[in-house]
């Protein structure tokens, strides 16, 4: 079998080696108009921050990798075409014949169109190693910045600049609250007040008239004010890169990224998507939506790669958007939705906010606020959210496997759970959460909490 993969993300590299996994013999070509592949895109700022020393320390492409699993990986290669009547792909002006494909093209940056941009000192923030390069060498040089966007590679961004010592950074963004697309304002205002702790000015609500070059500064012109810094930083969100599949008669579904099936197969049965490219959709709803993560790209790897070999025999299931960031000392870990798009869906939902600690506090127990969203008249959690300073990941992935199989929140909440005294509580911070819950799912009287 010759299978031939189409970009080098982290999703792509697993497809490969599961490939390679279950068959010995197949022909694997992946294509990758980079320079370089392999990287993860979450270690970037790690790099640029000096916490990692340099890439080589970071997960950068490894020829070992490949080279031991007799993977053809063509650098500099762009897919130009692909020939899905003949099977067939034009990439670097050579000719590929393939019996199965996988599409991993990732997302495109989208930039806002802001008046007087010229390209000089302005940055655009990505997850490719080429741009963090670029960013790696420009950072040293220069004292002030402002970033548009207080998303989570904005606010990665502002923690390196801080790490660097810049004396003057702003983040400008449209959103009323940071990380908009994973907290509702009554979380987003702890986040809020952290990042203004460390002297980082949060300008939101914002509107930029133009941006312009004035010497060898960037102005940022607001309505009340300009901003004179040596930089402008844009990490203003993105869309999935789709081109190459609709050139090839690839159906595109509602959220603009590559429609696909259970099995990741796209209209072309013989062509499967993954990463930011695929059409994902979410397990509350079912409703498609373009989102991935390094962890749902991969998965989505392995499983497109399984289908590929055995045939259609592992399915996906959808996304709860499971999320976990670092956000100048504060791990914040979301799944779900949020209270803001449940309201918008016209879902009949309760909430709640528990504020205790994480352990006690004479075993150095830290903070920990939590927020549970749940389905009023199903009972079942539909989001969370949950900032703290330690032990929240594993929270986020029980509330995530609870709100993908519907659990009932009275069933959650008297799960055992593990203890010791410096690493949790006995009345653990999660289900004490979900007993403060309880009580107004009650309230509407649907039945009992079974």
């Amino acid at each position: 079998m010759r299978v031939c993969i189409v970009g080098g993300g982290g999703g792509a590299n697993n497809a490969a080696n599961v490939i390679r996994r279950l068959d010995k013999e197949a022909q694997i070509d992946l294509f990758d108009k980079r320079s370089e592949i392999g990287h993860e895109p979450c270690e970037i700022p790690y790099v640029l921050s000096g916490f990692l020393p340099s890439w080589q320390d970071s997960f950068v492409f490894r020829p070992k990798f490949y080279n031991e699993r007799n993977i053809n990986v063509h650098l500099n290669t762009e897919v130009t075409d692909i020939i899905t009547e003949q099977k067939r792909l034009i990439a670097g002006g050579e000719s590929y014949s393939y019996d199965k494909a996988i599409l991993d093209l990732g997302s495109i940056p989208i930039i806002p169109p802001v008046q007087g941009l010229d390209g000089r000192n302005e940055f655009v923030l990505d997850t490719s190693l080429s741009t963090a390069r670029t960013l790696e060498k420009a950072i040293p040089r220069y004292s002030s910045a402002a970033i548009v966007g207080v998303g989570q590679i904005a606010l990665d961004i502002a923690e390196v600049l801080q790490a660097r010592n810049y004396d003057r950074i702003y983040l400008i963004g449209r959103a009323d609250r940071v990380l908009r697309a994973y907290l509702d304002k009554d979380m987003a205002e702890i986040v809020k007040a952290r990042i203004e702790q460390r002297g980082i000015e949060l300008i939101l609500s914002a509107q930029i008239n133009s941006i312009k070059s004035r010497k060898s500064k960037k102005v940022i012109s607001l309505p009340e004010r300009e901003l004179e810094v040596d930089l402008a930083l844009f990490a203003t969100g993105s869309k999935p890169n789709v081109e190459l599949a609709k050139k090839a008669g690839i159906k595109v579904g509602e959220s603009g990224a590559i429609a696909v099936n259970e099995y990741l197969q796209s209209s072309d049965p013989s062509i499967y998507a993954i990463g930011d490219c695929m059409e994902n959709w979410d397990r509350i709803t079912c409703s498609k939506r373009s989102y991935q993560t390094a962890t749902s790209g991969a998965t989505a790897g392995r499983i497109a790669a399984t289908n590929l070999v055995l045939g259609n025999i592992l399915p996906h299931q959808g996304t709860v958007m499971a999320l976990v960031t670092e956000v100048f000392g504060y791990e914040v870990g979301t799944v779900g939705f949020t209270e803001t798009h449940a309201r918008k869906r016209g879902l009949d939902i309760v909430c709640s906010i528990t504020r205790t600690a994480t352990r006690r506090r004479s075993y150095g127990g830290k903070r920990i606020h939590i927020k549970l969203i749940a389905d009023h008249k199903a009972q079942y959690l539909i989001g969370a959210q949950i900032i703290s300073e330690e032990m929240v990941a594993g929270k986020i992935d029980r509330l995530a496997l609870a709100i993908a199989e519907k659990i009932p929140v009275q069933k959650l909440a008297v799960i055992d759970t593990c203890y010791s005294p410096t690493v949790g509580s006995a009345y653990e911070s999660t289900v004490m959460a979900l007993d403060q819950l309880m009580p107004q799912l009650r309230e509407k009287g649907y039945g009992a909490l079974d």
